[in-house]
């Protein structure tokens, strides 16, 4: 794998940085388990970043590498359809976007305050505007806000002349990359964390058991963050299903050793590694889970020769 960024991939994720940045430090912690933040959302429009994949000199790579970035912070905006379905859909629709699979009335993150909502059920792509009368909130331990809709099927649906399998394979990428920036994030504060705290006269950091664990999950999570990087560039299925089945895969393990080694601090609601945390839980049972990636990776490697007779 050798992948490096052109310079106006760079100029993109420079500016991008910028934004999170100024953003990272207003935080509001304490209040909730999570925090949609519509100004960082308005920023990022009015950048005109979100258009990124849709340009010849910028495309799914450097819109991948925006996702890992922005969800790295402590807020949460609507990411995936934003900046990699909506910007290569022949229709406009208007940001933020939720999109469900398979079912209508099934539950989706970023339900509440969608103006418009996605639905893919087989071969079939439709769309639909949202006032916020057509959506019910609904209570969840997850990072994101959830809901349901209320009357899908009284909706003004309009079905899309896109391929259902590539905007299968751009969500596969999608979130793929979300769950490595929750990851990534995640880690560095445990790292920041045991380099200060003292046990035992010594920093948590200089025990060998933690050294290595920690090790182990900056493995995982550079190996999904250049897995999502290699998808993206290469635009194959199996591809994106090999990032997200390696990223759901970690995920336990990493999320495990996060909040061992943060101890009950990273559970309450002044730091924000629950908040990527349990991002990170619901990315992992995303198009069913890493189970259901690989079966789709052993379908695109193998599937087209047993049609093909070979």
């Amino acid at each position: 794998m050798n992948i490096s960024f052109t310079p106006d991939q760079h100029a993109l994720l420079d500016a991008v940085d910028r934004i999170a940045q100024r953003h990272e430090g207003k935080a509001t912690l304490g209040a909730s388990h999570f925090e949609e933040s519509a100004a960082l959302q308005a920023d990022l429009e009015g950048a005109g970043v979100f258009d990124a994949a849709a340009m010849e000199e910028l495309g799914p790579v450097a819109a991948a590498a925006m996702v890992q970035r922005l969800a790295r912070l402590p807020q949460c905006v609507e990411l995936i359809a934003s900046a990699l379905l909506l910007p290569l859909l022949a229709t406009a629709l208007p940001r933020p976007c939720a999109v469900l699979w398979d079912q209508r009335d099934r539950p989706a993150r970023w339900l509440p305050g969608a103006r418009a909502v996605l639905c893919v059920r087989g071969n079939r792509v439709e769309a639909a505007p949202l006032t916020d009368d057509d959506v019910a909130p609904l209570d969840s331990p997850f990072g994101y806000p959830v809901g349901r809709l209320r009357a899908p099927d009284a909706l003004a649906w309009t079905p899309l002349d896109i391929d259902a399998q590539a905007l299968r394979r751009l969500w596969q990428l999608g979130v793929a990359a979300e769950l490595t920036g929750c990851l990534d994030a995640g880690l560095q504060a445990v790292v920041a964390h045991v380099r200060e705290r003292r046990q035992f006269g010594r920093p948590l950091g200089a025990f060998q058991a933690i050294q290595h664990r920690l090790a182990q999950a900056a493995v995982q999570v550079e190996a999904a963050r250049w897995l999502t990087l290699q998808a993206a560039f290469t635009g194959t299925q199996a591809d994106a299903a090999t990032a997200l089945a390696h990223a759901q895969q970690c995920t336990p393990t990493v999320v495990y050793d996060l909040h061992q080694f943060m101890g009950a601090m990273g559970l309450t609601l002044e730091h924000p590694l629950h908040r990527w945390t349990t991002r990170a839980k619901m990315l992992r049972a995303d198009l069913g889970g890493a189970q259901a990636q690989l079966r789709a990776l052993a379908n695109a490697t193998w599937g087209a020769n047993e049609k093909a007779g070979t």
